[in-house]
């Protein structure tokens, strides 16, 4: 991944755009990394495959409930804990 300071970045602004097309760019502080600019779409696609995960995890805690207890769950208690209206 390009890194570079946030002194440089703010001079070659246009340029890291060009390059975060292409990969992330880490932007330092101080020697510290802050931010990463990366493409739009790559980000979109990040965000929901980590909501996808979340959800599966929320489905393995599901389960494992049910496992642990066999007695079955009321559909609105289901959805309660999964943050789903019935509507």
């Amino acid at each position: 991944m390009y890194s570079l300071p946030a002194s440089e970045a703010r001079q070659r602004w246009s340029d890291l755009l060009d390059h975060a097309h292409r990969e992330p760019v880490v932007i330092t502080v101080r020697g510290r990394e802050q931010v990463v600019v990366l493409d739009a779409e790559l980000a979109h696609r990040a965000l929901a495959a980590l909501e996808d995960a979340s959800d599966r995890a929320a489905v393995d805690v599901v389960r494992a409930d049910l496992a642990a207890d066999p007695e079955t769950l009321p559909l609105a208690d289901v959805a309660r804990e999964l943050g789903i209206t019935l509507d």
